[in-house]
Order: C-alpha cells, then sequence, then structure tokens
C-alpha cells in the first residue's frame, strides 16, 4: 500500500490531523507547555505520523518515537495517550479521506500499538529519572527539594524502612488506594494495598531485593493490581530501589505508576487487530489460531470450513454505495451468527468473505448441513432503508483430519475450492477435490517450467506407424504408409510427460508458438532423412497446428524456412487442423491455410466429427484429408456388444461416403480390434492407425522398418501430432 497524495492534499490533511490531535490532547489532560507550542509540536509529529502510516515499505516502529516524544510533551499522562490513540483511529483516515480497508486498519493498529509501546517506555524512563533524583536529595539533605518532588509528582512514590513498612508516602500513591490521610498508609507493608492475587509475589520480591545488598540489588520492574478502600482495583507499574549504607538496606523507594488506561488501550489494540471493526466477527487471525488449536489437540479430530463469499456484492457498494453495503454486511453478519450451534465459530475474513469452523466433523456432510442451512438463511433479500437487497452465496467447503496438513494448507484448499465455486455457478457451494488440487499444482509448476524447456530443446518425438488399411491382409503385419509422430517432454525433475499434460499449458502461456515451431522443424528434419532411407517409399510427415499457431502471423514464412532448411519437398509436409482452427470468425479458411496449399503444403481435418462437422464448408476449405476422430472407432465394438445393431457404424459410414464425395482421403485413429479395423475398411477409409497395428516407436525403430522389405508399394504418410 502506498498511496500518493498530491503535496497540497497530503498538507491539508496532516493540519487538519494535527488540529484534531491537539483538542483531544488538551481536552484529556494538562499537558506541561502552552497551548500554541503543543500545537506546533504536535504539528510536527503528525507529519512523521503520515509518513509511517501511508510510506512504503510499511514500518511501524518509526511511531515508536512519536509516542516517546508525546510522553516528554504531557509529563507521561494516560489520559493523553488514550486521546491520541482514539484520535489516530477516527483522525487519520478522516483528513486524508481515506476509507479504512483492511490493509489500512491493519496499518493504524500497528501504529497505534507502537505509539503506546513509545509513550510507554518513555514515561518508565521518566519514573526511573525521578527516583534517582529523590535518592539525591535525600542523600543531600535537601528536604526542601525532596517534598517538592513528592508533592509535585504525578507518579505515586513510596518511602519503606529496612522491615519494608511504609515511612512516606505522597499524594498521588494515596489517591491510586483511596487513602485521604498519610496515617492510613504509614507503618504498613506495600503488600497491604495490593490485591490478594499479586500481594504475596509482590512482597516475597521486595523481601528478596533488601536482602540481597548493593552487589545483587537490581532494580525491580513489574506489573501490579493495586486494591483502593473501596474494594476497586487499578493496573500499576512497580519500579524499586534500594538505599545501602554498609552493606544494610536503609530506605526502599518505590515509584508506582497507574498504567490502567494502558491496558485498557492494550486491551482495545488487541481487539481491534482480532476483529472486523464493522460486524464485531472475528477476523482471519482468530481463525488461523483456533484452527492450529483445534489441530493441536489430536491428529485423529477432524475439521471443517465452510467458506462463503457473497454474489454481486460489489454491485451493491458502486450502485448504491459503501454505507448501504456496509448496513448489508452487519445483517448478513448478525443472520450467520443466528446459525452457529455447538463447536462452530463464525470469522470474517474481510469485505464480504466469511468462514464457518467446525470442531469435531465426523465428514464432509457434516459441512454440507451447514452449507444448505447458510444458502437457505440467504435466500430472503435483506431490506437497508428503502432497498430491498438480494443475497446470495458461493461456498467453499474443506473437511479433513488434524493430521492433513497445517493450517496454511487448510486456508489455501478452501480459498480454491471457494474460486472454483464461483467459476462454475453462483448460489452453489463446491467441494475440496485434493486430486484436482493436485492437478492444478502441478499444471502450475509445469507452466512455470515450460519456457526453460523450449530454449533448453527438451522436447522429442516417438512415431507411431499408419497402415495401408485397404491393403491390409486381415491377420499380420500391414504395410507402414506413414507415422504419427506424438511429442513427448523429457522433464529432468518430473521425467516424461505426454503431451495431454501440457499442451494446454502451452497455449494458456503462449508456449505453444516456439513448441509448434520446434516440433515442426524435428518433424521435417526427419522426415527428410526418410526420405533419404527410401526414396521409393516416403512418408508424409504431418504437424498438428493449434488455433493459437493457425492464427499466428508469419506462419506461411515459417513453414517455408523450415522447408529449405531442412530441404523436404512441400508436398511431403501435411498440416493437420481441427475444424475450429481451420475456419476464421467469418467461417471462411483463412489466408495462411490458402496460401500454405497453393505451396503444395496437404491439409488435414484432425478430430473430424467433434467439432462443428458442417460438411457444407468443406468445399470451400483447401484440405486434403480428414482424420476420422476416435471416440468414433472407439464406439463401433461397443455398439455390437450392447445388441445396439450398427447405428455407429452406420454414422461412421454416412461420414466416410461424405468425405468420399468430395475427393478427400480419410485416416482412422485409435484403432485397437480386428473387428473394428475390417468395419473401417469396408466403410472405405483409406489408412488407420492404432495399438492393433503398434505402439509409438523411436526413430531409429521406424528407420529399420521402413528400411525392411514390406508388402506391396507405395507412397506412405508420416504424421506428427501435438495433441498426442
Amino acid at each position: 500500500m502506498d498511496i500518493s497524495l498530491p503535496p497540497d492534499v497530503r498538507e491539508r490533511g496532516i493540519m487538519n490531523f494535527a488540529r484534531a490531535w491537539t483538542h483531544a490532547v488538551v481536552a484529556a489532560s494538562c499537558p506541561g507547555t502552552s497551548a500554541g507550542s503543543l500545537a506546533t509540536s504536535l504539528r510536527g509529529l503528525s507529519s512523521r505520523l503520515v509518513e509511517t502510516l501511508l510510506g512504503q515499505p510499511f514500518a511501524a516502529s518509526s511511531a515508536d518515537e512519536v509516542g516517546a516524544a508525546l510522553a516528554d510533551l504531557t509529563h507521561g499522562a494516560g489520559d493523553a495517550l488514550a486521546a491520541t490513540i482514539e484520535v489516530c483511529g477516527r483522525g487519520l483516515p478522516a483528513a486524508f479521506d481515506l476509507r479504512p480497508d483492511e490493509d489500512l486498519r491493519g496499518r493504524l493498529a500497528a501504529v497505534q500499538g507502537a505509539l503506546a509501546r513509545g509513550f510507554t517506555q518513555a514515561a518508565r524512563e521518566r519514573i526511573c529519572a525521578e527516583q534517582d533524583a529523590i535518592y539525591r536529595a535525600a542523600h543531600k539533605a535537601d528536604h526542601d527539594r525532596l517534598r517538592i518532588l513528592f508533592s509535585s509528582s504525578a507518579v505515586g512514590i513510596v518511602v519503606a524502612n529496612a522491615e519494608g513498612r511504609i515511612l512516606d508516602t505522597n499524594v498521588a500513591f494515596r489517591d491510586m488506594v483511596g487513602r485521604e490521610y498519610p496515617w492510613q498508609v504509614l507503618g504498613r507493608p506495600l503488600s497491604d494495598f495490593i490485591v490478594p492475587g499479586d500481594a504475596e509475589r509482590v512482597g516475597e520480591s521486595l523481601a528478596g531485593q533488601r536482602r540481597a545488598g548493593p552487589a545483587g540489588s537490581p532494580v525491580l520492574n513489574g506489573e501490579l493490581r493495586l486494591v483502593d478502600a473501596a474494594g476497586g482495583s487499578i493496573q500499576a507499574e512497580l519500579t524499586t530501589s534500594c538505599q545501602f549504607e554498609n552493606d544494610r538496606c536503609t530506605l526502599q523507594l518505590s515509584m508506582i505508576l497507574d498504567v490502567t488506561d494502558r491496558h485498557r488501550l492494550q486491551e482495545e489494540l488487541r481487539y481491534r487487530a482480532r476483529h472486523d471493526p464493522l460486524t464485531g466477527l472475528p477476523n482471519r487471525t482468530v481463525l488461523e489460531e483456533r484452527a492450529a488449536e483445534l489441530m493441536r489437540a489430536g491428529p485423529e479430530r477432524r475439521l471443517g470450513l465452510c467458506v462463503i463469499d457473497l454474489d454481486g456484492f460489489r454491485a451493491v457498494n458502486e450502485s448504491l454505495g459503501h454505507a448501504v453495503g456496509d448496513q448489508l454486511l452487519v445483517a448478513v453478519a448478525e443472520r450467520l451468527r443466528r446459525l452457529l450451534r455447538a463447536g462452530q465459530e463464525l470469522v470474517q475474513l474481510g469485505g464480504d468473505e466469511f468462514v464457518i469452523l467446525l470442531a469435531d466433523t465426523a465428514g464432509i456432510e457434516d459441512v454440507i448441513a451447514v452449507a444448505r442451512v447458510v444458502l437457505a438463511a440467504l435466500t430472503e433479500a435483506v431490506r437497508v432503508g428503502e432497498h430491498a437487497l438480494p443475497v446470495g452465496a458461493s461456498l467453499g467447503l474443506v473437511e479433513r483430519a488434524a493430521a492433513e496438513g497445517d493450517v496454511a494448507d487448510l486456508l489455501c484448499a478452501a480459498d480454491i475450492t471457494l474460486y472454483q465455486a464461483k467459476e462454475a455457478s453462483r448460489g452453489k457451494w463446491m467441494e475440496f477435490d485434493a486430486a484436482h488440487h493436485d492437478r492444478r499444482v502441478r499444471g502450475h509448476r509445469l507452466s512455470m517450467m515450460l519456457p526453460a524447456a523450449v530454449r533448453e530443446d527438451q522436447f522429442v518425438v516417438e512415431f507411431q506407424p499408419i497402415v495401408d488399411l485397404q491393403g491390409w491382409p486381415g491377420a499380420g503385419e500391414a504395410e507402414m504408409v506413414g507415422a504419427e509422430a506424438l511429442v513427448r517432454w523429457r522433464n529432468p525433475g518430473v521425467g516424461w510427460l505426454t503431451p495431454d499434460e501440457f499442451i494446454a499449458l502451452a497455449e494458456g502461456t503462449g508456449q505453444i508458438v516456439p513448441l509448434g515451431r520446434r516440433v515442426l522443424e524435428l518433424a521435417c528434419e526427419q522426415a527428410a532423412r526418410w526420405r533419404e532411407l527410401r526414396p521409393d517409399r516416403v512418408p508424409y510427415v504431418s504437424v498438428n497446428l493449434t488455433v493459437r499457431q493457425a492464427r499466428e502471423p508469419g506462419l506461411v514464412d515459417q513453414v517455408r524456412q523450415t522447408l529449405a532448411d531442412t530441404g523436404l519437398p512441400p508436398e511431403l509436409l501435411q498440416l493437420e487442423l481441427t475444424e475450429s482452427a481451420l475456419l476464421g470468425p467469418a467461417g471462411e479458411s483463412t489466408q495462411a491455410l490458402i496460401d500454405l496449399a497453393a505451396m503444395g503444403v496437404r491439409i488435414a481435418i484432425d478430430d473430424f466429427g467433434t467439432g462443428y462437422s458442417n460438411l457444407a464448408y468443406l468445399p470451400r476449405l483447401p484440405v486434403d484429408t480428414l482424420k476420422l476422430a476416435g471416440p468414433f472407432v472407439e464406439r463401433l465394438n461397443a455398439d455390437q456388444q450392447d445388441g445396439g445393431g450398427s447405428q455407429v457404424g452406420a454414422l461412421v459410414d454416412s461420414m466416410v461416403a461424405l468425405a468420399k464425395g468430395q475427393r478427400l482421403k480419410v485416416t482412422a485413429e485409435g484403432v485397437e480390434t480386428a473387428m473394428q479395423a475390417e468395419w473401417l475398411r469396408r466403410a472405405g477409409c483409406d489408412s488407420a492407425q492404432g495399438y492393433l497395428f503398434d505402439r509409438p516407436l523411436r526413430d531409429d525403430q521406424i528407420i529399420r522398418r521402413l528400411c525392411a522389405p514390406e508388402p506391396g508399394s507405395g507412397r506412405g504418410m508420416a504424421q506428427v501430432s501435438l495433441l498426442g
């Protein structure tokens, strides 16, 4: 957070805050300086506070010095500190017309805490200085000065003898303990005026200090609770030291500061740091503490989270204003409070996001039950003034054993599930899916690795033979007329990855363009080697292009340059695209594909039947081949086994016949059984590939197969697929 304000706006805000601060301090205490001098001093301190609050990087510790300076200006008056804390919380954002969001509220709380810390330390040092002055006056027998110190100090002073009995006190101490006259306290131990729960501890410490002697008698510092005559108590800070003569304690001097206001402020600050200022609900800090506490209670215990995010809340703020939005949040928080049962705790993470923490759950069903109740409670509109505001929410649900990760893992799972719920649909809940989350994490890691993988050439191709289906003898090895090359990622840290694990990631990150360029180069290089080995039987090479690659400027030049570099003739290259990649926004073939076809490069439609499948486009496309989608081939077996006659078979027959009517070749993918192959052969498919004929092979294995005698003759086709 770094709020840049025009100089005049910043200066005006500082002046406004300084005036409010001066008024608050003067009204709350009696500062030891004139109002004019105080205003000047607070003007400088205001500028330092603003720099601390709005600066980047944020460092609240610089407000310690401001607190110390305030203590000097006000002689350590607790009322001045209380007024300062209050005016900071309200006045600093108001002076600059800032809306206190979660970040700003956190900064304000930290600045207020630093102010209190610096003020307290300075007040403690003032006490020690006064204590030293009293000792010096007593040592010099300067009774007049000693009496002035006693009577003027706002700090309670108690002088005790070697037995710990009170010899003298000032009015400030007697006011603290509610005794009007000296005789009411003289001769009694200080512990008589301390709350019983603290009296024994403090009495033993004071006695130990008197016995220790000058070498081992440090100054004692600590907090205690004083009790007054009416039974009331105040929080106080005690600083005690001894005066020794001939190694014997002769006087024990205690300085007592009333820190009740400071404690009250600290509790208020702690509350603010742990609760939402608008709804009063506990915040993320409390959620983390409570979840950690449940997890520490035993690994066998279970807990759940129901994360609630209001739908359309931003629209309310933007259309009706933040005041209406705030009232809506208060009303929703109250509805959710009423739903809580034993073992459940409601937390507000910030803004319009709430969480119900469930202890000792028996399974995800417990969290789902809460989700149903929450959605039901939010169906009724909330009335704010003249507005009836509809309320809806998306929910993310997590339930797990305490032993399954830490608090950070739990909250991360809840946040991810909530985002998925909002993406899917509104007004619904979604359960955390660990497997889905692991896939997303793995996908993110692979996305980060992709640029380096492309630079370091970690990708290779393997080839799956394509056979002449019409010349297939029905048994034994069919003639190989091509090979489909499947790109693999040889990831040093993960291992071998198949296309379905990284192609979509490459599309999303833009790495598909350089990756596709490299695969094109590898495919053409290998096809050129095959041509040299068997010029009488040269496979085509077909490179699969994604939509993004097909629309990439310079595609034609890239293909032309690759063919020139590798020496592969254009007629031996086939580019394979889906229907969506083939067709432009107006349903026409892109100019790049028309230019490539004119160059002599063959064009094929991949996964035919799963896209638009609008055969009316075919006459207008520069297409040579259709590849029949694998799901149709796979269904041929199931169609027969289910007794469904030839429904899928008839559809396959129709698609092949229509393709043939357009003078297109047909290749079938995913052929795994002889029955499938025979049906496709009778239907008129020219070629086929699949595990029935062979699995993917290395380049050297393809070369051996090309060089081996094969039945028949003819030209072959090698096909390279990015999508596998």
